[in-house]
């Protein structure tokens, strides 16, 4: 069998014969004890909620999270949503189909984005700051998990290159209010400084995740986090650095021990550099920016109103147009 229909263009009412990757399951049982199996698939352009009632615990027992499944079925409505409800659901076996078909990935062009990156850390005029940042991006480990990872497990950028794509789009920003501030109260605002934590705020996440099939924290992410991560990974290239000011080092470090912004959020440090606490600002606008559009181009709600969000304890305006990935990056060097 070969896959037909994307997530995103299953219609209500209609006949389902697929393949997905399994993101979640879990046996359910109903008021008279029936069990039911209650599963979550997806693929690069969404996710579907569906339900097995037909030899439900068979299913549970042979099929597992991150498998990629053969289905068919029905596709309904419910509440709203469309939910499959499905007859078949079969492990198919490795190699059978390309992963990425199964994993959202940014729109963009990821080696596009990196060579942006690379081209703002090599116009910095500060020497240890352009080394640095040089020495990190470079780093053919490094290099690789950049343009590969998510920028979270959920909530905003939660997708292939959503990393690159959010500290380029941050980087962009901090690029004009360093300009911008700049002219208003001199080199007292260090620009390189100011690009360097959009870069570095989130660079332990390349360690704190795994995406091979589905975003997963790793054991050292459980444990220790993306924050000491981070400064941990930027020591390591500091200590190679001949003469590194021991005054920026830590800067660096405090832009990412304190880009979450309140202690209660999970940094363990306020801001206390006006760098570190436009980061922290821009950091946050931008995570709000790609999850609340992105709430709202996947509301299925009629109206011009989103359904209510438990994240942000609140409804959302529809515009129109809805929000749409342009496709192309509008960078610096376009």
């Amino acid at each position: 069998m070969q896959y037909s229909q994307l997530v995103a263009e299953l219609e209500p009412r209609k006949d389902i014969e697929s393949a997905f990757l399994v993101k979640y399951l879990g046996l359910q049982f109903d008021k008279k004890g029936k069990p039911y199996l209650n599963i979550m698939l997806m693929d690069r352009s969404g996710e579907v909620e569906g339900r097995v009632w037909n030899d439900a615990i068979g299913v549970f027992e042979s099929v597992q999270a991150k498998d990629i499944v053969r289905v068919a079925g029905k596709v309904n409505l419910y509440q709203g949503k469309k939910q499959l409800v499905l007859e078949v659901v079969e492990k198919t076996p490795d190699g059978m189909y390309p992963v990425d078909r199964f994993l959202p990935h940014t729109p963009y062009d990821v080696e596009k984005m990196y060579g942006e990156l690379l081209a703002m850390v090599e116009a910095m005029e500060g020497e240890f700051e352009r080394r640095l940042g040089l020495a990190v991006l470079q780093d053919p480990k490094i290099a690789e998990d950049v343009k590969q990872a998510p920028a979270a497990k959920s909530i905003h950028h939660a997708y292939i290159g959503g990393l690159l794509e959010h500290v380029l789009s941050i980087c962009r920003i901090l690029h004009f209010l360093g300009d911008h501030y700049r002219a208003y109260y001199g080199p007292a605002l260090n620009k390189d400084l100011l690009i360097l934590g959009g870069i570095f705020h989130d660079i332990g996440k390349v360690e704190e995740l795994s995406w091979g099939r589905g975003t997963e924290y790793s054991d050292s992410g459980r444990f220790v986090g993306h924050l000491v991560q981070g400064c941990e990974l930027i020591d390591r290239h500091i200590q190679k650095i001949e003469g590194f000011p021991e005054d920026l080092r830590l800067q660096v470090k405090h832009q990412i021990l304190a880009h979450h912004g309140k202690l209660e959020f999970g940094s363990p440090k306020l801001p206390s550099t006006i760098e570190a606490l436009i980061v922290h600002y821009i950091d946050d606008l931008d995570s709000k920016v790609n999850s609340i559009f992105g709430i709202i181009a996947k509301d299925a709600n009629p109206g011009r109103w989103t359904s209510y969000s438990k994240h942000y304890d609140r409804l959302f305006y529809k515009p129109d147009p809805l929000p749409k990935a342009q496709g192309v990056s509008p960078g610096l060097s376009d």
